[in-house]
């Protein structure tokens, strides 16, 4: 039995940071063939204009990220949030350019291609401050999991990266996902919102034992 977790994600999102550090932890106990992690891109901000709309300025986009920033605290007490805000190098922040970057990482490394470019660029946006929009900043996240940089460049400057992630957005939307982080377990049960390890280890050991949830009443993705 392989429990196949279908986790949709933005890079700019605090939640799925904290979710994707839980997750990384939990599978750590478990073998890597009995649960697979399938990455999806689905944007928060997919219009640079409405980020505009509320921030008129650069340093009003700044501000309205620290507070995005400051859910990570919530639940990561040593996240080093004031030396963040003092490193940060971004301004006007959205979803798409970096959500196109893990597509083109899929499409030249596969899926764990996809799930380790998500990861260093959360790290780049919440840790260190960088400006995922910008191609320089991305390239070299390609650099660091192992791609090919022309390669990379090409393959996301092109229309083939953007219809990657529409393509996940679209299955997002159909699948009744309207926010993220979201995780279907085996193409039918939904979890959504921000989840506890306690409550991802139980869902998986069911599955593992009896095929479906057992001790926790999970809702099929089709229900609302």
């Amino acid at each position: 039995m392989v429990v196949e977790l279908t986790f949709f994600h933005d890079v700019i999102c605090p939640y799925c940071y904290v979710q994707n550090l839980r997750l990384k932890r939990l599978l750590a106990s478990f073998d890597r063939n009995e649960v697979r992690v399938i990455h999806k891109a689905f944007a928060i901000i997919s219009d640079l204009d409405a980020l505009k709309s509320i921030a008129f300025t650069e340093e009003e986009a700044r501000e309205v990220f620290f507070k995005e920033f400051e859910i990570i605290k919530r639940y990561v007490p040593d996240y080093d949030l004031e030396g963040v805000k003092k490193r940060a190098k971004f301004s006007y922040v959205w979803s798409v350019p970096p959500l196109r970057a893990c597509k083109a990482a899929e499409i030249l490394g596969g899926n764990e291609a996809h799930g380790r470019f998500f990861e260093e660029a959360q790290k780049a946006f919440f840790e260190e401050g960088l400006d995922v929009t910008d191609e320089g900043v991305l390239t070299n996240i390609a650099e660091k999991v192992g791609l090919n940089e022309e390669e990379f460049v090409q393959v996301f400057r092109s229309r083939k990266s953007l219809l990657a992630y529409e393509e996940d957005e679209a299955e997002a939307k159909a699948r009744g996902i309207r926010g993220v982080p979201a995780i279907l377990i085996n193409d039918r049960y939904a979890l959504r919102g921000l989840q506890s390890e306690e409550t991802l280890r139980t869902v998986i050991e069911d599955f593992l034992q009896y095929g479906e949830p057992k001790r926790l009443q999970l809702k099929l993705y089709w229900e609302s």
